[in-house]
């Protein structure tokens, strides 16, 4: 198996790709005066309007101005300056072509403008009727010197005055060419000869430009040297064609190489072929986008990955231009990429939502492409705790694919999605029904060891564990992980995912050490894959936390939980219900500790968030009445903790069902209040409810369960002592 590309690719590149910016300046002429350059002047104050753009203001004095230009062209509408005119009325409006350096827009007072055009006129006529006078004398001394008879004499007269009569329409086109030619933009050289040709010192002019030689010659020479330029051009066209075609070839070679190898689900081996290929033609877009994704997908090498999709970016951009549906596949890839492997939903939002623009601009509301990133703006919205527009997203993507029928995979992903909303929001039953749905349109669709059909089996599998049934989870988390091992090998984010879910089975059974093991598997395969401050590294350090506070190792359970805590903040801000549970679970060792302010102070944090966040009905809710309960118990306030108990309770029944292990511990909390108010009647009714859930949940033998009958036990002997 190839472990290392041979053939490195540089590619440096920006996180964002800005638009160009082009220069200009708003200006009066350059004039010659005597002999001498007089540079115009700038004209602040002036509105360059760009089609597309909101008008620009000139405030600098030198009249400069600037605006970004995203395209190879830009049209420009309009310059305009009160009491001014343009010198060169075909400036505006006219289509131009973005370059590095300076547009120049030329303008005058239409007196001045006028003046010029009647100045360079008057010099123009002056200098052509002198030329006259030379040739009358010239044809009189010919006459005179009887070189010439008086019918050639009268024919040559005839024809110079014909000729003079003909330089009018010649008059008028150099006068407005000098009328409107800013001596600023000519090299010196260029200035003097138009200043001598302007005022009639053709002599002068002509000797001016022999200084650079013959010209005839160098016209020839370079007619040479454009044929032999040409030459080559077609000896090098023969050798592009030849170039191209073997490229074709090398690269139809280099992917079926890639299919050998991802058959067998050797993926280094695959990658190095797709970035082989790539290697070939680095303008290639396509190849770009295929090269990234399978390097994301499957060797979850998040940074190389990147690289190729910001130099897929700039190409595309390059290319096709900003409006092109290659360029806004790229910004979705990047956004992302930015959200799953990076924590930076912002990013994630901002570039998902230019994609969605230039699609629904290009292919309309109903097109596949526009329902795909509606798709992932809708699981970034589910990451943000922001059901409500995730759910809005989803079924968006459901009327765009409706007419595609039930099985199609489109479907099948947006009901997975729709599923973790769900799941989110505490609505385990729909939560399951959906992720159900997802597992078999892919069941029919996919291949059996399909990574689709494994993340199928892990959310289906955490819905089951919501719901208590821990059999179904755990049947679901190892079918997820024996495929994930198949595909991916044994470092993969999907990996790393299916051994906290697993760990999570074995907390749920009491087996911390087991538990914390496969805590740790996942944690070591996340630090190897994504930067340190990432929310799924935050995941890992609250459940390891979590797992330390059931061994009562307090202080090792306070660290990771303050390492999930300050990483959650810093990407999901304040108000997010993973902030919630870090709190929540930091109280929960507080309250452990018999700290009751710190444990309240933490707890009331949480439900905050919850309430702001969650609505009225959440089962995390349930979480803070529950521990709420349980600190107002400690505290003799018996009143308050059954209100809160029975709180937790109630929706932990209207969520979970009757026969669940949460509504196990409500009814024992419960209980636990009345007994501490010595009504053992109404505390031995709680307790054997929350056995015989239990019983059935976990088995007689689970250590809740054997908790349970011992509380029982001792509250029968309770009230055997009362009734004596």
């Amino acid at each position: 198996m190839k472990k290392l590309l041979l053939l490195t690719i540089s590619i440096v590149i920006g996180l964002t790709v800005s638009a160009q910016t082009q220069q200009g300046y708003v200006k009066t002429k350059g004039r010659m005066v005597n002999g001498k350059l007089v540079p115009g002047q700038g004209l602040k104050g002036a509105t360059v309007s760009v089609k597309g753009r909101t008008a620009v203001l000139v405030n600098a004095n030198d009249g400069a101005f600037s605006f970004p230009v995203p395209d190879k062209q830009f049209r420009l509408d309009s310059v305009r300056k009160k009491g001014y005119q343009l010198v060169d009325m075909e400036a505006c409006p006219r289509t131009y072509n973005y370059s590095g350096n300076p547009i120049y827009i030329v303008m005058e007072t239409p007196e001045q403008q006028l003046q010029d055009q009647l100045t360079a006129e008057r010099k123009i006529r002056r200098n052509l009727q002198k030329q006259l006078r030379e040739q009358e004398d010239e044809i009189e001394s010919l006459k005179e010197q009887q070189k010439i008879s008086n019918e050639e004499y009268r024919q040559t007269l005839q024809k110079l005055y014909q000729d003079q009569e003909n330089n009018e329409q010649l008059i008028k086109d150099m006068a407005k060419r000098y009328s409107e030619l800013d001596f600023d933009q000519l090299d010196e050289f260029y200035r003097q000869v138009s200043y001598c040709i302007e005022n009639g010192e053709l002599v002068k002019a002509d000797s001016l430009l022999k200084t650079k030689g013959d010209v005839t010659k160098q016209v020839e020479e370079q007619l040479k040297k454009g044929q032999a330029i040409l030459e080559q051009e077609t000896q090098l066209s023969q050798a592009k064609a030849v170039h191209t075609a073997d490229i074709e070839e090398l690269s139809r070679r280099c992917f079926s190489y890639y299919e050998t190898f991802a058959a067998q689900h050797l993926n280094d081996s695959a990658a190095y072929y797709l970035e082989l290929r790539a290697s070939l033609d680095t303008t290639n877009v396509d190849w770009l986008a295929e090269t990234a994704s399978f390097i994301q997908t499957y060797l979850a090498e998040y940074d190389k990955a990147l690289k190729y999709y910001q130099l897929g970016l700039r190409q595309s951009q390059l290319q096709y231009g900003e409006n092109n549906e290659k360029t806004a596949l790229f910004f979705h890839q990047i956004g992302t990429h930015m959200g799953k492997c990076r924590g930076d939903y912002n990013t994630e939002m901002e570039y998902l939502q230019k994609a969605l623009a230039i699609r629904k601009t290009l292919l309309g509301e109903k097109h596949i492409a526009v329902a795909t990133t509606y798709y992932n703006i809708g699981s970034a919205y589910t990451i943000q705790n922001n059901y409500d527009n995730a759910l809005s997203c989803f079924n968006k993507v459901l009327a765009i694919i409706d007419s595609l029928g039930e099985s199609n995979l489109y479907k099948a992903r947006c009901y997975a999605n729709i599923g973790a909303v769900y799941a989110e929001q505490g609505d385990y039953q729909n939560a399951l029904e959906y992720e159900n749905r997802s597992l078999s349109i892919k069941e029919n669709i996919l291949e059996e060891n399909h990574p689709e059909i494994a993340e199928c089996y892990s959310n289906t599998g955490a819905v089951y564990f919501h719901l208590g049934n821990y059999d179904k989870a755990w049947e679901h988390f190892n079918k997820a992980l024996v495929i994930q091992e198949k595909v991916f090998g044994k470092n993969h984010p999907d990996i790393a995912r299916s051994y906290k879910l697993i760990g999570d089975y074995h907390y749920i059974q009491n087996n911390y050490d087991k538990a914390l093991e496969c805590y740790f598997k996942a944690l070591n395969i996340r630090k190897t894959i994504f930067p340190d401050f990432h929310p799924l590294i935050a995941e890992s350090y609250n459940i390891i936390g979590l797992a330390y506070s059931a061994q009562h190792d307090y202080d090792n359970a306070l660290a990771y939980y303050n390492k999930a805590l300050s990483i959650r903040k810093l990407f999901l801000g304040e108000n997010h219900s993973a902030v919630a549970w870090s709190y929540s679970n930091i109280g929960a060792i507080y309250l452990d500790l018999d700290e009751l302010d710190k444990a309240l102070d933490y707890h009331q944090k949480a439900l905050s968030i919850r309430e702001t966040v969650l609505g009225e009905n959440h089962p995390d809710l349930a979480v803070s009445y529950s521990f709420l309960g349980s600190i107002n118990e400690r505290r003799g306030d018996y009143d308050a903790a059954l209100e809160f108990h029975e709180k937790a309770l109630s929706i932990r029944k209207a969520v979970f069902g009757e026969n669940h292990g949460k509504v196990a511990l409500d009814y024992y909390n419960i209980g636990t209040v009345y007994y501490r108010l010595e009504n053992y009647r109404a505390a031995l009714d709680f307790f054997e409810k929350a056995y015989m859930i239990r019983k059935n949940a976990f088995g007689e033998d689970h250590p809740n369960t054997l908790k349970t009958q011992e509380t029982i036990t001792k509250v029968q002997a309770k009230m055997k002592e009362s009734e004596k």
